[in-house]
């Protein structure tokens, strides 16, 4: 009595590799566990397929779906720009455009902010007028005229 391959052995070790994908890190086992759901597939289709035409479908395809997910999945894990600054409320303020409340003298001022007051380097301006925050260092904003 020989043992045959047959589908739901594919599909069982794709659910295995699913497991596994869950308890341990990174993302490995993910591209193994298509390729192993594609070769139950293949089986299920073409019934009489060899166990190494089986194999080399789990391997291309496994293979494949790495290189094909993996751009994906991790621009999916760097999440957007929002995303980014969720937990870092002075970093999403880059770019915005603010008006200064007092004027900036030898260098420093101070800008009221939403609830807060922060602390302002940048040319010397005066008060009213409109700068972009272009980084920030600590709770200190830089700042330049705004075109």
């Amino acid at each position: 009595m020989s043992f045959k391959v047959i589908f739901w052995h594919w599909w069982a070790i794709a659910a295995v590799l699913l497991v596994l994908e869950m308890v341990l890190p990174g993302v490995v086992f993910m591209f193994l566990a298509i390729g192993a759901f594609a070769s139950g597939l293949a089986v299920l289709v073409l019934a009489d397929l060899s166990l190494e035409f089986q194999l080399t479908v789990f391997a291309v395809v496994s293979v494949a779906s790495a290189v094909v997910l993996r751009p994906f999945l991790r621009r999916l894990a760097h999440g957007r720009a929002a995303d980014r600054t969720i937990n870092a409320r002075a970093d999403a303020l880059v770019g915005r455009t603010i008006v200064l409340d007092s004027p900036i003298l030898g260098g420093q001022g101070r800008v009221k902010l939403g609830d807060g007051s922060w602390a302002v380097t940048g040319p010397d301006m005066v008060a009213g007028t409109r700068v972009r925050v272009t980084a920030v260092r600590g709770t200190e904003l830089k700042v330049e005229p705004a075109p």
